[in-house]
């Protein structure tokens, strides 16, 4: 129910014309999660199954001193190891061992939490229907909830150690090519601030591989970049131009001898929205573009039952809650009690979002579109309350039922800032691939008050929501965005 991240002018006569976006920062692709290596697979594993342990150990301990005396150990130990199992290999489904979106320690506890929570109602469930399997489902819930604090505060324990370590021990890119290319290709890689690069510039690199003769004998020194960059240390080497086909096999093998993976970026070859599969036809590489994740049917509709079970349950609960603040909408200022605004939604179409007023009816007669502001004069003593608590956003819930919107989604913007945004930023239709929503990977990671200047920086989370979907990643963005509510930052 976390409102949209809202763009706060420099003046209300701002709004009908481009001078906000004088200043706006480019959309520099947020940082995609580094995957985990060898060593970190393994020491969140032994983590993992060492805090599962002693949660169950000290939950069937709790549970024997204070509800069950007569609770039997054995099979308390064999559902509290079945539990332990079970949350694992959902760990592992999840790719909890793969990767981690987490930006911070708090955010990292947030994942486990969200993870666990997933786990624990299926377990729940399966105990309950075979209660013969289980001595006692409270320990089952006990062992959970210290899972929540013992797993999620390792993990965050383990999050800072790896970062760290990468501060430490930061990856060292050499990315080899024509200086022009290098810029393009440096200005993709996005690169994390702790890695360091080194760029040789290579004015004719085919000349260069025309003139290279590899063979089983050969080394680095036989090719002058090859060994700068090896000297240099690089784990990596970037070519902007590809090999030759009959170089390949031995410059593979020269750069394994001292640990480093060779790598391609032609500058003309730049992921947007779409994955990339390389395919091997003959002896011909196909590099294939292939729809995102989310984009799929499949996803779409994973994605829809989501949104309907979500969107029926919170308006069910907070029926009685919306017809206190209908009540108070009518009560203060004459006027309808829903507001509708024309938003754009999935495909570029458009559609009437619905809240709460918290305005006065005329509020945009004299001015026009306005950016909405933190301390904006023109809302109500009710809307101003409404906003606060976010409660202004709950009839969007029916906005989800219609498929107007999804639950978590970039959120929707007004027809003529989309106009000015899309003239601005290149990739900004991109985020009119998917379904907007209630609540998104922006709104929970970035303030919510933001200048227009800092729409970029907004696009490039909603860009990497849409490249790094997944239900799990959903069910976090909720979670966050629970826990963000309850202690409500000001709107």
């Amino acid at each position: 129910m976390t409102p949209g991240v809202k763009l706060v002018p420099h003046s209300a006569e701002a709004a009908h014309e481009s001078a906000p976006f004088s200043s706006l920062e480019p959309a520099r692709p947020q940082r995609k999660p580094v995957p985990f290596s060898r060593g970190w697979v393994l020491t969140l594993l032994a983590s993992d199954v060492a805090v599962f342990a002693l949660a169950a150990a000290a939950s069937i301990a709790l549970v024997r001193a204070t509800h069950l005396p007569q609770l039997k150990l054995v099979p308390a130990i064999v559902s509290a190891a079945a539990t332990v199992l079970a949350q694992m290999l959902l760990f592992a489904r999840l790719g909890l061992y793969a990767r981690s979106f987490a930006l911070s320690i708090r955010d990292e506890f947030y994942y486990t939490t969200t993870a666990i929570t997933i786990g624990a109602l299926p377990v729940l469930v399966f105990f309950t229907i075979l209660p013969q399997l289980s001595s006692s489902r409270l320990t089952i819930v006990a062992m959970l909830g210290l899972s929540v604090v013992g797993v999620g505060g390792m993990r965050a324990a383990i999050h800072e150690l790896r970062a760290i370590s990468a501060r430490r021990r930061p990856r060292r890119i050499a990315i080899v090519g024509r200086s022009d290319q290098i810029r393009v290709a440096a200005d993709s890689l996005n690169i994390a601030d702790t890695a360091e690069l080194l760029t040789i510039a290579v004015d004719d690199l085919d000349r260069t591989f025309e003139r290279m003769h590899l063979h089983a004998e050969s080394s680095v020194a036989d090719v002058s970049w090859l060994e700068q960059a090896t000297t240099w240390g690089c784990d990596t080497l970037l070519l902007t131009q590809v090999l030759p086909p009959r170089l390949l096999p031995q410059l593979l093998e020269l750069a394994a001898r001292y640990h480093v993976k060779v790598a391609f970026a032609p500058p003309r070859f730049r992921v947007h929205a779409y994955g990339v599969a390389l395919e091997v036809v003959g002896e011909q590489a196909l590099i294939v573009p292939i729809p995102l994740r989310a984009c799929t049917a499949a996803a779409r509709l994973l994605k829809r039952i989501f949104d309907i079970c979500v969107a029926s349950c919170v308006l069910v609960l907070a029926a009685p809650l919306m017809a206190l603040c209908a009540a108070a909408v009518k009560l203060e200022s004459h006027g309808p009690i829903l507001y509708r605004q024309e938003r754009v939604g999935r495909g570029g179409r458009t559609f009437a979002i619905l809240k709460f007023r918290s305005m006065t009816v005329d509020a945009e007669s004299a001015t026009g579109p306005v950016w909405a502001s933190k301390m904006d004069r023109r809302t109500t003593r009710v809307g101003r309350l409404l906003r606060r608590m976010s409660f202004d956003e709950l009839p969007q819930f029916i906005n989800v039922l219609r498929g107007d919107m999804s639950i978590v989604g970039p959120r929707p913007e007004r027809p003529v800032f989309v106009r000015m945004l899309r003239e601005r930023l290149p990739r900004y239709d991109e985020r009119h691939l998917v379904r907007p929503g209630i609540t998104g990977w922006s709104q929970v990671n970035l303030d919510r008050v933001l200048l227009p200047s800092q729409a970029g920086q907004k696009l490039s989370y909603d860009l990497f929501y849409l490249e790094q979907w997944s239900i799990f990643l959903d069910f976090y963005v909720v979670t966050k965005t629970a826990i963000e509510f309850l202690f409500h930052r000001a709107a």
